[in-house]
């Protein structure tokens, strides 16, 4: 615990005279890849950008357990538009700051300059990719933020043209927001993106966005419905047949389905059912077998 006492007494103070301290206005010129060494204020320092994973108090805990000043490695910082912006190691910041009573601190920091936002999102991803410690959904969040993958800015567009948000940094439960990701991912992947809108489309206009009509298991089943029928299903049958069915029930019939173990047979069979269920004309061919 002496480094916790060490750095509040005598590295909290921005005008500890330091010689690895920043200039008081350093310019871009300053630095340069792969980035320089520095000890930078906390204060100094913005975190909490779209592309990162958000600060957990548990993480921040485990950090503090397990601190040791020997394994540090610098905060990865990006210089842009005379700021600090930190791209990787605000749970460490954060660390830093409660074992020093909540005051700032100073961070050793390596410091790139000549990045742009979407390239910082990028580096955010490949030191994910490095280490594993975000979950798949706030990889991809970095990976869409980025703009390097044209699978997903594709997907994410297509979400938004239809009306709805992919949640995958900040869930708020929300009508039209999706929380899935591999759920999106693989639907898009098997369906194509005009198909993909179409789903999209349906799942809007028969449950309004209510938020169970958008589960994993929903868009799986949907996925392979359309997949499965793609032009025998009637876009208007659709809506007026299943828009009278609760998402819950289609949850609730696919889930308690043993006869296979692939989800998304299960749901794209209570679907089936459901549409052929109604009266009138344009039955489909069971052809969801296994």
């Amino acid at each position: 615990m002496s480094y916790r006492r060490k750095r509040s007494s005598a590295m909290s103070r921005p005008d500890h005279p330091n010689p690895l301290l920043l200039p008081a206005s350093p310019t871009e010129a300053t630095y340069g890849n792969p980035g320089v060494d520095k000890v930078i204020h906390s204060a100094r320092l913005i975190s909490g950008q779209a592309y990162q994973r958000p600060v957990r108090e548990e993480n921040v805990n485990e950090l503090i357990a397990k601190w040791n000043e020997l394994l540090l490695e610098p905060v990865i910082v990006s210089f842009r538009d005379g700021k600090f912006y930190v791209v990787d190691g605000q749970n460490r910041i954060a660390a830093m700051r409660k074992m020093n009573s909540g005051h700032d601190v100073m961070v050793l920091c390596k410091v790139h300059s000549g990045m742009t936002y979407q390239d910082e999102a990028e580096m955010c991803w490949k030191l994910d990719q490095a280490k594993r410690r975000m979950d798949v959904s706030q990889s991809t969040n970095a990976l869409a933020e980025s703009g390097t993958s044209a699978e997903i800015t594709d997907i994410r567009q297509i979400l938004e043209r239809e009306g709805f948000r992919w949640a995958l940094a900040k869930k708020t439960g929300r009508a039209y927001e999706i929380a899935s990701t591999r759920a999106v991912i693989n639907a898009y992947r098997l369906l194509g993106g005009a198909a993909f809108a179409r789903m999209l489309r349906l799942l809007g206009e028969t449950w309004h966005g209510v938020p169970r009509s958008l589960n994993s298991y929903i868009l799986s089943g949907m996925a392979l419905f359309l997949k499965t029928y793609e032009t025998e299903v009637k876009d208007r049958l659709f809506v007026l047949r299943l828009s009278a069915v609760d998402p819950e029930e289609i949850i609730r019939r696919g889930k308690v389905d043993f006869s296979t173990s692939r989800a998304s047979l299960r749901y794209a069979r209570v679907i089936l059912e459901k549409y052929n269920g109604q009266r009138g004309g344009g039955k489909l061919q069971n052809r969801l077998l296994g």
